[in-house]
């Protein structure tokens, strides 16, 4: 397979009640300047996480790059999941039941009654969530263009955007990184971005008909209206480059900020280790340090020395950060867990970067174990944690979490990736420097 920047890619935009867009649209009926559109449904969708292992003879999954899993089970809950997950060695994704159906859509005022999906072309505006459920979420009006497939999302609507591979990777850059970050933290992005796209389209959302969403659970596509020329030029100067690892397309993961130290895969998704991703220290010299004690992780809470500890305005920077709970909080955010009055937290196990994948909760009715780092910043969030490396102090009357980093931690470090930009690495050097034994090439 040869990466073209004439393939196209699909991306599930951001489910919403309704699809309202404004812009010359072309559909089957001719030529309009407003569409809405909604789901008939109404039933809600079964929402959850589908448990798989690899296997020879199994289902084979991916659009570039195809593995074959066999299924092990669906569950609701993500902990039983993540659970599952690591004891038989596979891996879980999000799984979605009974989309599709009849959707009402108004197009100039004029209603049309028609089945999933429904087709148009055009460039619209329209309002999006971005961010949702994290600290970041927000409404904001998007600009799209391409081939739009909208689907009956239950009692919602999925819109399918369809666009070139490489437009799609430079909107993802603007996105994911910033327009404005250095021109070489751009290109790493780029790569990182494309690799990605290129190991999980069809494989994260593996039932659901798109390539891969437009949302922090897959990658970042806001839109066009924050794409930016050094985006493009970013994109494009890197036309087809992916990461290899002997010869296969790695798993090319990156967060906003490691904290100083990256992570490593089993202990965010309970998988077996990438050789490409280690955790190590992201500086210059990658000494011993770790922080997967209480001591090392306190330690090395003071340590200010590292590429992610840089200053770039227009990217808030977690390097280190607080939260402060009261005591009320603390028992509203767990009170699902049916423990009572919330007495302790106690992390009972930590990766290398200080993130915690196993927390002890007690309380005056008795103890739950939280497992998962995805699982801990969810549970504990004021909607949702930077990360899961904290420490824990009981301060009068609360309890005040003490934190480092933005992101799960593994792969590249965003926020390092523009600090060693701005010291003069070149991209090949950022990739090769956070996807350790890696190489650039071609599918």
């Amino acid at each position: 397979m040869v990466l073209e920047g004439t393939m196209r890619v699909r991306v599930g935009l951001p489910t919403s009640e309704r699809f309202v867009a404004e812009g010359r649209v072309e559909y089957d009926g001719g030529e309009v300047s407003n569409l809405r559109i909604e789901s008939e449904g109404s039933k809600d969708l079964w929402v959850g996480y589908a448990v798989f292992k690899p296997s020879p003879t199994g289902k084979p999954f991916g659009r570039f790059h195809k593995e074959r899993w066999e299924l092990v089970g669906k569950f609701k809950d993500l902990q039983e999941a993540h659970s599952l997950a690591k004891a038989v060695k596979g891996t879980y994704r999000r799984w979605v039941e009974g989309w599709g159906g009849v959707l009402s859509v108004w197009a100039d005022g004029r209603r049309i009654r028609t089945s999933s999906p429904f087709r148009f072309r055009g460039t619209v505006k329209a309002q999006v969530w971005v961010g949702r459920g994290f600290h970041w979420q927000r409404v904001e009006r998007a600009v799209y263009e391409g081939a739009f497939y909208v689907y009956a999302w239950g009692r919602e609507v999925k819109v399918v955007l369809e666009l070139p591979l490489e437009e799609y990777v430079a909107g993802v850059i603007s996105s994911e990184l910033h327009p404005e970050a250095p021109l070489e933290a751009l290109k790493a992005q780029a790569v990182a971005s494309r690799t990605n796209l290129v190991r999980t389209a069809g494989k994260h959302h593996p039932n659901e008909p798109y390539d891969i969403c437009a949302e922090d659970h897959c990658q970042v596509f806001r839109g066009l209206h924050i794409l930016g020329e050094r985006s493009r030029r970013a994109s494009y100067s890197t036309s087809g480059e992916i990461l290899l690892f002997e010869g296969e397309p790695i798993e090319a993961r990156y967060s906003k900020s490691c904290g100083g130290i990256t992570e490593t895969f089993s202990v965010v998704w309970a998988e077996e280790d990438r050789p490409y991703s280690p955790s190590f220290r992201d500086w210059k010299v990658e000494d011993e340090h770790d922080a997967s004690s209480i001591e090392g992780f306190e330690r090395f809470y003071e340590v200010t020395e590292s590429f992610c500890n840089v200053t770039f305005h227009p990217v808030e920077n977690l390097y280190r950060w607080e939260e402060f709970y009261t005591r009320e909080e603390m028992d509203r955010l767990l009170r699902d867990l049916n423990v009572g009055r919330v007495v302790e937290l106690n992390p009972l196990r930590r990766g290398r970067s200080g993130r915690i994948y196993e927390l002890e909760v007690v309380g005056e009715k008795g103890r739950v174990i939280l497992g998962g780092e995805y699982n801990i910043r969810q549970t504990l969030g004021k909607p949702f944690l930077p990360s899961s490396a904290f420490v824990i102090k009981i301060i009068g009357k609360g309890f005040l979490l003490k934190g480092m980093g933005w992101g799960h931690g593994v792969g590249m470090c965003q926020m390092g990736a523009v600090g060693m930009a701005k010291e003069g690495y070149d991209y090949h050097r950022i990739l090769t420097h956070y996807y350790k034994g890696a190489v650039i090439g071609h599918p």
